[in-house]
């Protein structure tokens, strides 16, 4: 079984900071020694795969194959859409190098990567079919697709479920967080279309959300970027006046909310250090308690009117989505 909260290995990329091999394990460790029993991958993610791989394999004895279940994917290989292959040969070739990279001799979970940025006729009628062949021969258990644009995501589900074969998952990321709802209005569309596991990844949208400056990669509007420097000095202001004793940051506010999308049948949470898992769980349990995404409150009455300002200076965003592919791709 798989726990309601995964860990995002993105972050072993190196594209968040430094991730050195010794910390990645320590991370592993922690996550596993904490129930965390999904870890999601690529092998876009640089050399995440080959990272987590050696952890897990330095951690055998500790936890067994059997203790846990990792998500990869295939199709993405680089910034352009160049680097994209999604023929039949490179879905087989791709799942053999991603079980050689994380010494296993099958994948729990496989998923098309970014699925917006190929023909869609490909993604059906191609690389589909052969990934679920891959799943009849036991080299894959589970099938699915990621991206961002919604509609899209959902498209595709609902060809296979019209065709007979339907998706296992689907992951969706940045849909779910103090600016964009939009996943909890296409989860009950997915369901009927027969997606059994929906994954809702990257609740501090990607960076946008954490405090810290955006990343300058960020493909967010200046609009939205503005807005969320707002959230932040408020935040920080509201630190400076209630003092130690009632520490909060943008980031504990966002996945407070975003950790609460119960409909959700997994949320996936980057972590490249040990605390940053203690801190993810601590958040997920945190959010199982406020339920602000039902309409819960926080029991303090000044922390929740930080929370209802945010909530206000976000709201016009709720809907927007930034070009996915982007223009330049």
């Amino acid at each position: 079984m798989m726990s309601k909260i995964g860990l995002g290995c993105g972050v072993f990329s190196g594209a968040y900071g430094p991730a050195p091999q010794e910390a990645v394990e320590d991370t592993v460790r922690t996550a596993l020694s904490s129930g965390i029993t999904l870890f999601d991958t690529s092998p876009y993610y640089n050399d995440s795969e080959i990272k987590l791989g050696a952890a897990l394999l330095a951690l055998r004895t500790e936890f067994p194959r059997s203790t846990y279940k990792i998500c990869t994917k295939l199709g993405r290989y680089g910034l352009h859409r160049a680097d994209f292959d999604y023929s039949a040969e490179r879905v087989v070739a791709s799942v053999h190098k991603s079980m050689q990279r994380l010494h296993l001799d099958y994948l729990d979970i496989v998923l098309c990567h970014d699925v917006e940025f190929v023909d869609f006729d490909k993604v059906v009628d191609v690389t589909l079919p052969k990934l679920f062949k891959l799943k009849q021969q036991g080299l894959v258990r589970q099938v699915g697709i990621s991206g961002y644009p919604l509609n899209v995501l959902l498209r595709i589900a609902q060809i296979q479920h019209q065709r007979g074969c339907p998706l296992d998952v689907c992951l969706s990321y940045c849909n779910f967080n103090l600016h964009c709802q939009l996943l909890s209005t296409y989860i009950p569309l997915l369901r009927d279309a027969g997606v059994k596991t929906i994954i809702s990844a990257s609740p501090l949208s990607m960076g946008l959300l954490s405090q810290d400056s955006t990343p300058e990669w960020h493909p967010a509007s200046p609009e939205l970027k503005a807005a969320v420097t707002q959230c932040a000095e408020l935040v920080n202001t509201y630190t400076k006046q209630s003092g130690s004793n009632k520490e909060i940051s943008l980031a504990k506010i966002a996945e407070s909310f975003a950790f609460s999308l119960a409909e959700a049948d997994i949320h996936l949470v980057g972590a490249k250090t040990s605390n940053e898992v203690s801190c993810a769980l601590e958040a997920f349990l945190r959010a199982q308690k406020l339920q602000l995404a039902s309409g819960g409150k926080y029991d303090d009455a000044d922390l929740q009117q930080l929370y209802v300002k945010i909530q206000q200076i976000l709201e016009p965003f709720a809907k927007y989505t930034w070009p996915s592919p982007p223009p330049d791709v």
